[in-house]
C-alpha cells in the first residue's frame, strides 16, 4: 500500500481508532460534509498516538488562520521584479523646425528646465531671411495704410508672420518685428515643458538639419515602473490594482503607485507580460534604470470575500485522498481527526511567489482550530491501516 512504509517506524506504538461507521463521504456529499465542519460528523475519523509515537512522527501543529481583510497581506502579495522607466508621455525632444547650424548650448545634461525656458540657440539663413520678409511686408502694409491694396498687403505681412512662427519664433518676437525691432541673429531653441535635461544630443558648433533632436527633456515627477508578470500570474492582475516598489538605493523606503496598463506582448523567453504601474515620484529619487521589487495586492474574488469563516493553512497540511483533499485537526492531547475540506488555491499553479505557501480553505475548518502542519501524511497513512484492520 502506497504510504505505508514510512509509517512502519513506529510499530505497537501507534494506535489508530476509526471512529463511526460511515467511512469517507461519497463524491457527491463532499462539500456538504466539509461544510458541516463544526458539527460532530459521525463518518468522522481520529488517529491517537502514543508520546513516544507522536514524538517520533515529528507532528506539528498550527492554528488555522482567519481569512478576513487585512489578514496576510503580504502572503497574498504577488511579488515579481521590475524596473524604473520614464513614462512616454512626460518626455520630449527639442528640437529645430528649420535647418540651421547650434551656436550655443544653454543647458547641459542634468539642469532643470522650465516650459518654454531657452535651451540652445540657432544661426539659420532661413531664419535671417523670414524676418527681412515680415520687416519687408510691414513696411509695404504701412505705406499702402490708404490705399486700395492695403488689405492685400497686410495679409502679405500676416503670412510672413505666421511662416516664422512656424520655424519656432515667439508670438512676441514676432510682434516686436511687426512694431519696428530689429531682426535677431539667431532663432531661440525652447524646452517643450517642464523637466529635466536627460542627454543632449550636438555639440555647440553642429550642423543640423531640421527636426534632428537636439536635447532629450522628461518630466520625472511621474514615471513608470514596469513589471514582469509570470504568465501563470497573469489572472491576478488587474488594471488599477494597487503596487509597493522598493528599491535597493532606497531599502527602508517604499514606494506606492497603480497598474495602468498591460502590455499586449508576451516575452517568449522569460513568459512574462510587462505590467506599467504609474508612480509618484515627487523627489525624483527614482531614477530611469533602476531595478525594482514589485509587490502587488492580488485581488481576491467576490466568493473568498464572502466566506467569513475561510480560513489560511500552510500547504503541507493538505494531503490528497483519492479524489478529497483532507487535512488532519487536533481535538485532543495528540489525539487527530481527520476532515475532508473544501480548498482553493491562493495562485496558480507553478506561480514562482511566496504566495504559494498558504491555500484558502473554504469549508471543513474553524478559524482557530490546530491544523497539522507537519506528518498529516503519516497520519494517513496510518489511518488507512487501521481502517483495513477492521474489514479483515
Amino acid at each position: 500500500m502506497a504510504g505505508g512504509s514510512p509509517a512502519r517506524r513506529f510499530g505497537p506504538a501507534l494506535l489508530v481508532a476509526v471512529l463511526g461507521c460511515g467511512g469517507a463521504p461519497a463524491a457527491g456529499d463532499r462539500a456538504s460534509g466539509a461544510a458541516a465542519a463544526g458539527a460532530d460528523a459521525p463518518a468522522r475519523q481520529k488517529v491517537v498516538l502514543t508520546a513516544q509515537a507522536n514524538e517520533a512522527a515529528g507532528i506539528r501543529v498550527a492554528p488555522a488562520r482567519p481569512d478576513g481583510p487585512g489578514a496576510d497581506e503580504d502572503e497574498r502579495a504577488l511579488q515579481v521584479p521590475g524596473q524604473v522607466e520614464l513614462d512616454p508621455r512626460r518626455v520630449a525632444v527639442a528640437s529645430s523646425r528649420i535647418a540651421g547650424r547650434i551656436e550655443h548650448l544653454l543647458v547641459v545634461e542634468g539642469d532643470d528646465v522650465g516650459d518654454g525656458q531657452p535651451v540652445a540657440s540657432l544661426y539659420s539663413p532661413a531664419f535671417l531671411a523670414a524676418q527681412g520678409d515680415l520687416q519687408q511686408a510691414v513696411r509695404r502694409a504701412r505705406l499702402l495704410r490708404s490705399s486700395p491694396d492695403s488689405l492685400g498687403a497686410r495679409a502679405l505681412a500676416e503670412a510672413a508672420a505666421r511662416r516664422l512662427v512656424l520655424m519656432g519664433a515667439t508670438d512676441a518676437e514676432v510682434a516686436a518685428l511687426d512694431g519696428g525691432a530689429p531682426a535677431q541673429a539667431t532663432l531661440t531653441l525652447r524646452s517643450p515643458f517642464r523637466g529635466s535635461v536627460l542627454q543632449a544630443h550636438v555639440l555647440a558648433g553642429t550642423a543640423i538639419e531640421a527636426g534632428v533632436p537636439v536635447l532629450t527633456v522628461a518630466d520625472l515627477s511621474v514615471v513608470d515602473v514596469v513589471a514582469e508578470i509570470p504568465e501563470v500570474s497573469l489572472p491576478l492582475v488587474r488594471i488599477g490594482q494597487a503596487a509597493s516598489i522598493g528599491i535597493a538605493a532606497y531599502p527602508n523606503l517604499r514606494f506606492a503607485g497603480a497598474v495602468e496598463r498591460l502590455r499586449n506582448a508576451l516575452n517568449p523567453e522569460t513568459r512574462t507580460v510587462r505590467a506599467v504601474i504609474h508612480v509618484p515620484n515627487p523627489n525624483r529619487a527614482l531614477r530611469p534604470g533602476m531595478y525594482a521589487s514589485v509587490r502587488l495586492a492580488t485581488v481576491r474574488s467576490r466568493e473568498a470575500r464572502a466566506t467569513s469563516s475561510a480560513v489560511l493553512v500552510p500547504e503541507s497540511a493538505i494531503v490528497n485522498d483519492g479524489s478529497d483533499r483532507i487535512l488532519f485537526v487536533e481535538v485532543a492531547p495528540r489525539s487527530y481527526e481527520r476532515r475532508t475540506v473544501v480548498v482553493q488555491s491562493l495562485a496558480p499553479a507553478g506561480a514562482m511567489y511566496p504566495v504559494g505557501r498558504d491555500v484558502r480553505v473554504l469549508a471543513g475548518v474553524r478559524p482557530g482550530e490546530r491544523v497539522v502542519v507537519q506528518g498529516a501524511f503519516i497520519l494517513k497513512s496510518e489511518l488507512a491501516k487501521g481502517a483495513l484492520g477492521e474489514q479483515k
